[in-house]
């Protein structure tokens, strides 16, 4: 049996840690350990019934530095042959690991994510979710090798990760997509697989929604670019908003209207907060 561990980023998200641990605690092969990194949360980590018994530990940044910081410290921390990451506003179903493992047979596949699923599409916050950001409707039937890299639920293999480079702790919301990259021109191929699930267990609000817009489509190097809101722009209308209409919802189509426009606020504001932290550095993190 391969050995296994687990991280789970956070940032002010303490309210749905717990179930995200459970999930990982019941998955059908054993995970040795949860490491939970706290990225500077306003409030630190307020379970500490969930460390005093099992698997779970705490990293915590003293300042937000990012997630290709924290997931540069997990990976450095954890020395599993496999390494299970996970948001800690999803859950996995039990099976997660089990399905995941038989594609590591091939010695390219250095990743495999498996794929959100919304359970509730009442509210319009989700409907728009699931329609644009999961894109439950366009997946596909079966296992295929992506163009990029997710790590809202994924299984990493531990020795493709470190050939390459690890994930760059500099950038904020774009280490995902660098580590894709870097793993490919290494000769890595990252697995997506539909049978394998993942569960959002929250409802954004619709700043939240913006913002998490905002964070996914950011321009690779995390600088805004008016060749990036441009291509927002355009995406926005076809086939976001085209798509919203033909399913008959006006509303959706509002949100993404207004999505670009955020994104290119967003990106504005992210960066001078970096420029900002570049030059006012501070302790940057304690294990418990």
């Amino acid at each position: 049996m391969p050995s296994v561990s687990a991280c789970i980023p956070c940032f002010n998200h303490w309210k749905t840690v717990p179930d995200a641990i459970e999930s990982i605690r019941r998955q059908s092969v054993p995970v040795e350990e949860i490491l939970v990194v706290d990225d500077g949360s306003t409030t630190p980590f307020p379970y500490p019934n969930l460390t005093e018994v099992g698997n779970v530990r705490i990293h915590r940044n003293e300042e937000n530095r990012g997630r290709g910081y924290s997931r540069a410290v997990a990976t450095e921390i954890l020395a599993s042959e496999f390494i299970l990451t996970l948001d800690a506003t999803n859950t996995l179903e039990r099976g997660f690991v089990e399905k995941a493992l038989p594609h590591f047979e091939d010695p390219t596949v250095a990743a495999v994510s498996g794929t959100l699923t919304s359970d509730d599409l009442a509210s319009l916050a989700n409907r728009w979710r699931a329609r644009h950001l999961f894109r439950e409707n366009s997946l596909a039937d079966s296992p295929q090798p992506c163009s990029m890299l997710i790590t809202y639920g994924t299984l990493l293999r531990s020795s493709a990760i470190e050939k390459a480079g690890g994930f760059n702790p500099d950038l904020h919301y774009k280490e995902d997509q660098d580590m894709g990259e870097r793993l490919a021109e290494a000769g890595y191929v990252v697995m997506g697989d539909p049978a394998i699930k993942i569960f959002p267990n929250v409802t954004n609000t619709f700043p939240q929604l913006l913002e998490r817009y905002a964070r996914w489509y950011m321009d690779p190097d995390e600088k805004p670019s008016l060749r990036g809101y441009q291509h927002n722009i355009r995406a926005s209308f076809r086939p976001m908003i085209q798509t919203d209409l033909r399913e008959g919802d006006p509303a959706a189509a509002l949100i993404s209207f207004l999505a670009p426009h955020f994104q290119l606020y967003h990106s504005i504001k992210a960066r001078m907060i970096k420029s900002h932290a570049s030059k006012h550095p501070k302790a940057s993190s304690r294990i418990q």
